[in-house]
């Protein structure tokens, strides 16, 4: 469904998978029992205007309207009666960070250490059935605000003075991968067959295919022009590098995407797609599903990232003194690392679908 959608009524025949989101509704409602067709009308529509008394970044209808035949009151000449049922769901603005996913079924999926704080406006899930799923020491802290909730499937143990608040949910069925539905983009022929940079200096790259792994360290400091980086080899960065970048999508086919750059990181997502086929408005950082290469993020004090972090099979460790502007909406991961005085605890201004605001049944 476009970010405005009329009432439209749903196909009498949907594939599957649908080809959009319209028909990805229309399909959940004839799954459970209400089709288009005979007495039955299903139609979906969606706009960007907020509701009545609430404040909405968008949201979603869905409604069901049957026709039934009366029986004593016919005789009164009401043959027919038209019943009717609708749902809005919405996606709200959050405060405090975005969602946070950490998939990994088994094992300590969460280790959060030092004085580092994760915090969530959205919800924190978390998808391992372990003891000991979440493993917190020294003074760090992991938070749910704005009526969100720390979900884990199995438990957690602490150390020292680390809290969670509010009290997480333990035994809860693990979550579904939020972004699964994603597709990854189409790889063409090699524009790069990488690039190393070291000493110092500034370097400026533009999208494509690097063959390559993009390898930088010394003083560097790089400069990505917006698009989509297809990383076949991930890129390494280190030292007092930096890299800047606005519009940017970094996916790697193969290899982490790892920067500790001390001259900073600052990476944000393309607010709009890059064409009709490639759509990653929103997410900063894609490794493919079939890549487990760790990934880390440690830019020292100017570490923003503003987007979705996607890194469906590989851990990331998150590091550094990177205060409060360590900005990023959802966070999917396998497995996550946090340690030293690092922070995400805003939320990001680019967004994917459900990034940095959570989806509610409004009425």
């Amino acid at each position: 469904m476009g970010s405005c959608q009329s009432a439209t009524t749903c196909p009498s025949s949907i594939s599957d998978p649908p080809p959009n989101n319209l028909q990805a509704g229309c399909l959940y409602a004839k799954s459970n029992g209400f089709a288009n067709g005979g007495n039955q009308t299903v139609s979906m529509s969606g706009n960007i205007t907020s509701l009545t008394g609430v404040s909405t970044k968008y949201w979603a209808k869905a409604t069901v309207t049957e026709t039934e035949t009366q029986l004593f009151s016919a005789i009164l000449g009401n043959r027919f009666l038209n019943t009717g049922a609708s749902a809005i769901a919405a996606m709200t603005p959050s405060t405090g960070g975005g969602c946070v996913y950490v998939m990994e079924p088994t094992g300590s999926s969460v280790a959060n250490s030092g004085s580092a704080l994760l915090k969530s406006g959205c919800g924190i899930y978390i998808n391992s059935s372990s003891s000991a799923a979440v493993l917190m020491g020294g003074s760090a802290e992991i938070e749910a605000t704005n009526g969100a909730s720390v979900n884990i499937v199995g438990d957690w143990l602490a150390s020292g003075g680390a809290t969670i608040s509010p009290s997480p949910n333990l035994g809860v069925t693990a979550a579904t991968d939020p972004f699964a539905s994603m597709q990854p983009p189409t790889i063409g022929s090699c524009t790069s067959n990488g690039v190393t940079l070291s000493g110092s200096g500034s370097q400026t790259l533009s999208p494509g295919v690097y063959c390559g792994a993009i390898a930088v360290s010394g003083s560097v400091a790089l400069t990505l022009n917006p698009g989509l980086y297809i990383l076949e080899h991930g890129i390494n960065m280190s030292g007092s590098t930096s890299i800047t970048g606005s519009g940017v999508t970094l996916y790697a086919s193969g290899g982490g995407i790892s920067m500790s750059g001390t001259g900073g990181i600052d990476i944000s997502a393309p607010t709009s797609d890059f064409s009709s086929t490639e759509k990653y408005n929103g997410v900063a950082i894609y490794p493919d599903r079939s890549n487990t290469s760790s990934s880390a993020l440690s830019g020292g004090s100017n570490q923003t990232i503003n987007g979705v972090v996607y890194i469906p099979k590989g851990s990331l460790a998150y590091s550094g003194s990177s205060g409060t502007s360590g900005q990023v909406s959802t966070l999917v991961v396998y497995s996550l690392t946090f340690s030293g005085s690092s922070y995400i605890s805003t939320p990001a201004t680019t967004d994917y679908t459900t990034g940095g605001c959570p989806v509610r049944l409004i009425q």
